[in-house]
């Protein structure tokens, strides 16, 4: 959800106060310096980013990663949303990966009552990549609680429980597909609602050179007694280093139950091996 300078400067980031921009600026600073000194023969970063689709990918074991961007949501009857998504990614081997993430600063605009702000949810993930797999082709699960650290207005403030299984496969003219299953146990639900919510992803990307890569995404998600909800996603991301990948898109709902827009920009940062 992110791409380049100018992407930074003139895009979804104005919409947040100075401080808020001067935060996500500070990131790419940060990682430009980090970059500069960092080994050739050190592995490169492995965005999750910026699709709803999850890859089966994790980084290289012992390494911490940061994921780190801003969007905008609204439309369609949703509250006005503005978000930092920020995910923290340690790879303990080869096969099992933690994940910390969830909105470091959250604005919501109801139309209706006081416009809100504060920090948001918390997810914490265990996420597994099956070692072996047929050439081509990749599998993996990913197990998150979700923890209602946000204020009331932002979030629920319930805890929700979700199962994820990813598979991936690579196709011919070197594109790529990622796919995804989600059950999702969710702690709060109105009336006459299912406690179940399940979802679904699949995106196709394509490297272009060393540098570029596009993706299309499309996401959705069914509930008992609540409308469905459907969208489509289109993404550019950009190699600035080996250690730092940005992008940028934008999301279309394909209903009227789906925010009818979304934009992002942001960033992916291998930190350094911490043991």
């Amino acid at each position: 959800m992110e791409e380049g300078n100018n992407m930074i400067k003139t895009g979804v980031f104005t919409n947040f106060p100075m401080s808020q921009q001067a935060l996500g600026l500070s990131f790419l600073a940060v990682a430009l310096v980090g970059s500069a000194h960092a080994d050739q023969e050190q592995p490169g970063a492995t965005p999750f980013r910026p699709t709803v689709t999850s890859g089966a990918n994790i980084s290289m074991p012992g390494w911490l990663e940061l994921e780190f961007g801003g969007q905008r949501l609204g439309g369609n009857g949703a509250d006005q949303r503005n978000s930092w998504p920020y995910l923290l990614k340690y790879t303990i081997n080869e096969r099992f990966a933690l994940l910390l993430g969830g909105d470091a600063y959250v604005s919501v605009a109801p139309a209706q009552s006081v416009a809100l702000s504060g920090q948001g949810d918390t997810t914490l993930t265990l996420k597994y990549r099956a070692a072996e797999a047929p050439e081509g082709s990749s599998f993996g699960l990913e197990a998150t609680v979700k923890l209602p650290t946000a204020m009331d207005g932002i979030g629920n403030g319930a805890s929700d429980y979700s199962v994820k299984a990813i598979y991936g496969i690579d196709l011919p003219n070197e594109l790529h597909l990622d796919t995804n299953l989600i059950a999702t146990r969710l702690g709060a639900v109105a009336t006459n609602q299912g406690r179940y919510q399940w979802g679904w992803a699949a995106a196709v990307s394509r490297q272009f050179g060393d540098k570029w890569t596009l993706a299309g995404d499309l996401s959705g998600t069914g509930q008992a007694g609540s409308p469905s909800t459907a969208q489509f996603l289109a993404a550019l991301s950009y190699a600035l280093t080996r250690r730092v990948v940005l992008d940028a898109g934008f999301a279309a709902g394909l209903n009227s139950s789906t925010p009818s827009f979304n934009v992002f920009a942001g960033m992916t940062m291998l930190i350094g091996k911490i043991n």
